[in-house]
This record gives C-alpha cells, structure tokens and sequence, in this order.
C-alpha cells in the first residue's frame, strides 16, 4: 500500500456542481455560511408557519422572509458551517448584490467534505501522460486485466472548520467554499497495477518547475496590461513563492489539485498551452491564462497549490 500526504499551501476548491442560493440554500449567521439541510430547515419552517401555501411568492419575497426568520433556525436545520472571510461578507452585503450571492459548494457527503480520488487521479494523469509504450497508470488496453487497475482512495473526511468561503477575484466574481491552507489529509493507493512509483517521482520532481519556467514568461505579458493587480499578479506571486518560499525537502513535490489553478498545471509537457481570441483586444489569439485567486491579508493567492509526500509500505 502507498500512502498519499497532502498539506494545502494555498485555498483548494473541488466542486461537486452545486450553487448554492442566498437565503434558499444557505444563510449568514454572525461570520458562518450554514448549509440549510432541506429536510430538517423545512419542518422548522412549516412549524413556525412563516408561509401561506395558498399564495404565490417570488423569489425575493422568500428571501426576505429567511432573513427577517433565521432566528428560528438551530445547528440541526444545517448540514454544516463553514467560516466566511472578511472579504466575502464584504462582497455579499454589497449593494447591487442580488444576482452574486451563489456559492460554488466543495463536494461532500452528507454534509462530511472530502478530497475525491476522481481529482487526485487525474492530477496524476496530467503528471504523468499516458504512455501508450509503457502505460505508466496501469491498463494496457490491448491486453486489459484486472489486476493491472490503479486504485486509489477518496481522503478521509476533513472537518467543516476547515473551510472557509472566499470570494474569488476574477470577472465575473464567483463565491468558493474552499479548503483552508496549512490543512493535511490523505489517500492510499491500494493497488498501484503497473504504476511504476519511481517514474512518478521523477515526473513529480520536474513537473512544477518545468511548468512555472513555462508559464513566467508569457503571464508577465498579462501583468503588463493589469490596471490593478489580478490574476497575472496572483499568478506570479505564487510562482515567485513556490521558487523561493515554501523549501521544499527531500521527496516533496509540488502538485496543483482541483479547480481554479489556470491551464499552466493542468496540460502534458508537450502540449502547447492553448490559445483564443481575446474580442477586447483587437481579436488577437492570446495564450489561455485564465485562473482563479483569493485575497489574504491583502495578498492575492492562487488556488490549487499542495505539498504532497509519498509512504511506499
């Protein structure tokens, strides 16, 4: 068995296709986002009689029925809560609001948040490239076995006190419930098939460098256009940290994991960052970029970035 240990440097988010709706699907109480769970919210609801069924209402009246009654609601109305920073409570109590108010939900079960197998596997993939020679993930297709699969697990489940809900710098502006930095979690690799451990951490050793010398350059361009600091900014102050900052040791390697991290980390080495036509600035094709970051303590953060060590047992 191979165990995985991550510790997120920056804001994670994995997204499970949900949004979230303000006063619908979750609520403000003091600095928390409390997940309604419909079940148990709608029986208090039913109970303090706060509507009459025999009438239509708009959405906006319901809104605001929640908010003049979210008194009446107590920990076993939420599925969880999680923390919300300073800059989104800013953003949410915004005039002109209404319509970016949506939360982008972290996936989780039954209110238990987790890192998918799904997200760590295909991190994997985009490291390694499937080798049609070699198959370094395991299956051979001309001559598949079952014994040849490359199983991984889903991490433990990682308390709600963890995660915070962030608002994201990038037009249109999205609201993220995302994993805190400093956080560890786990996932085995319970078969490994013919997934060669001294290839990956070969590929785990180059990868990061290979793509931040890739991507310097041209997001410096981007930066150059900036009026005020946005992603490119973001973008190199996370380059210039994962460089010179966070030292890594021996058999530490650098992976971005889940969504928001810009198609830098997400692309084989011999694939050409894509381009497409920009219509603001004369249609030219420009190089994709597109990347999602968050303010803490008024420096911008990539999304996505964690320190992973490999246990072979």
């Amino acid at each position: 068995m191979i165990t995985l240990n991550f510790e997120t440097l920056t804001p994670l988010h994995i997204s499970n296709g949900n949004q979230l709706s303000y006063n619908l699907d979750y609520i403000l109480i003091d600095n928390y986002v409390a997940k309604l769970n419909n079940s148990n919210a709608s029986k208090v609801i039913a109970k303090a009689n706060l509507f009459d069924f025999k009438r239509d209402y708009k959405f906006v009246d319901i809104i605001k029925i929640i908010e003049k009654n979210k008194h009446i609601f107590s920990d076993e109305s939420f599925d969880y809560k999680v923390s919300a920073v300073e800059t989104f409570l800013d953003f949410i109590k915004g005039e002109k609001r209404d319509g970016q108010k949506f939360i982008q939900e972290f996936i989780n079960s039954n209110g238990n948040f987790y890192i998918p197998a799904s997200s760590i596997k295909g991190m994997f993939t985009t490291i390694l490239h499937r080798d049609p020679d070699k198959n370094p993930l395991g299956i051979n297709p001309n001559q598949a076995k079952i014994e040849d699969k490359f199983v991984i697990t889903d991490s433990e489940y990682i308390g709600s006190e963890n995660f915070s809900v962030e608002a994201v710098n990038r037009p249109p502006s999205i609201n993220l419930i995302t994993l805190d930095p400093g956080v560890e979690f786990t996932s085995q690799i319970r078969s490994k098939g013919n997934l060669n451990i001294s290839i990956l951490r070969k590929k785990l050793e180059n990868y990061s460098e290979n793509q931040i010398n890739k991507a310097r350059p041209l997001v410096r361009k981007f930066k150059e256009m900036e009026k005020e600091p946005r992603g490119a900014t973001a973008y190199l102050t996370i380059l210039e940290k994962i460089l010179f900052d966070f030292n890594l040791e021996k058999n530490e390697y650098l992976v971005n994991l889940g969504f928001g991290g810009g198609s830098y980390f997400k692309l084989y080495d011999d694939v050409e960052i894509p381009k497409f036509k920009n219509p603001g600035r004369n249609k030219r094709l420009e190089e994709a970029h597109t990347t999602f970051n968050v303010n803490i303590d008024e420096e911008l953060y990539q999304l996505g970035w964690c320190k992973l060590t490999i246990e072979e047992n």
